[in-house]
């Protein structure tokens, strides 16, 4: 049934007890060979306290292509990876837009995000299959779309190939890839140098104020702020590198994949590299499978 009034995905995802569940769990949940307990403990908290809850960015992209998907017959659906249930928040209430009950299958080599994403699977009554597996090995079968954010600059350049791959393995003939990411500009081929920490304690004090204007007990809002420090100074896209254009369409295509659009969303940012600066903007991308 579709809804009198067009659901956005912070109409069905309940973030304050998703992060209140991953703040709680992550440090068991989290594999701790894997370094992401503090990133997966903090990510949906600084949703809900520094960005008030708003949806991953990219969401209209995705409710628009989704409606278009479902109305050509699109069922089938994997996301490949999440910090949290943002993206699944977005799929979900663009297929209930178009009046369409989907089959999703979420991927995630972590489990304190699989775990959020079936607590919400649940709650919403959806057909999801949620899955702790890693995108270099997991192929599925069958699937319309797969849908990606911010995904393929967590794996170092010489292993996003073998995501993309997964991906076109895994759909079917015509289906296609859904993609919000941010695309380093130029400079795709220098040195890269992860950006410096000069302003993480700045940062910490903004958290800090606005985590206590949300009303978090004090002993949280110091652990909070503790906790994003940490991840701010180690989080993985430090290490592996700003995804380009130029490499995007290159992927894409080395897996038999055609870029379909490209289509920049948000204002450039600079990133410190080895010789200067890149600059990069958000993208809404989508690539098909031959039919």
């Amino acid at each position: 049934m579709v809804p009198d009034a067009p659901l956005t995905p912070k109409d069905i995802e309940p973030l304050e007890r998703i992060a209140r569940f991953s703040w709680d769990w992550a440090p068991a949940l989290c594999a701790p060979g894997d370094g992401c307990a503090d990133y997966h403990r903090a990510w949906s908290m600084l949703r809900l306290v520094l960005a008030q809850g708003k949806p991953p960015a990219g969401w209209r992209f995705f409710h628009a292509e989704i409606a278009r998907a479902a109305a050509q017959g699109a069922r089938r659906v994997l996301i490949s990876g999440g910090a949290d249930t943002g993206v699944l928040s977005i799929v979900a209430s663009g297929f209930r837009n178009a009046g369409v009950a989907p089959q999703i299958t979420y991927v995630d080599r972590c489990a304190t995000p699989v775990m959020q994403n079936r607590l919400l699977g649940a709650e919403l009554g959806l057909d999801l299959t949620a899955r702790t597996a890693d995108m270099l090995d997991f192929r599925a079968e069958g699937m319309d779309l797969v849908i990606a954010h911010s995904f393929l600059v967590f794996f170092p350049r010489d292993q996003r190939g073998r995501v993309v791959a997964n991906w076109a393995a895994s759909l079917v003939p015509g289906g296609a890839v859904l993609m919000s990411s941010a695309l380093a500009e130029d400079g795709e081929g220098e040195p890269w140098r992860p950006e410096g920490a000069d302003d993480i304690p700045a940062r910490q004090a903004r958290l800090t104020e606005q985590a206590r204007a949300a009303g978090l007990a004090p002993v949280e809002v110091a652990e909070l702020a503790e906790v994003a420090g940490r991840f701010w100074a180690s989080r993985p896209t430090r290490r592996t590198g700003p995804l380009g254009e130029a490499e995007m369409r290159g992927l894409f295509a080395a897996a038999g994949l055609t870029v379909e659009r490209v289509d920049h969303t948000g204002k450039s940012t600079d990133l410190a590299n080895g010789t200067g600066t890149l600059r990069r903007r958000r993208a809404a991308i989508i690539a098909r499978k031959p039919a």
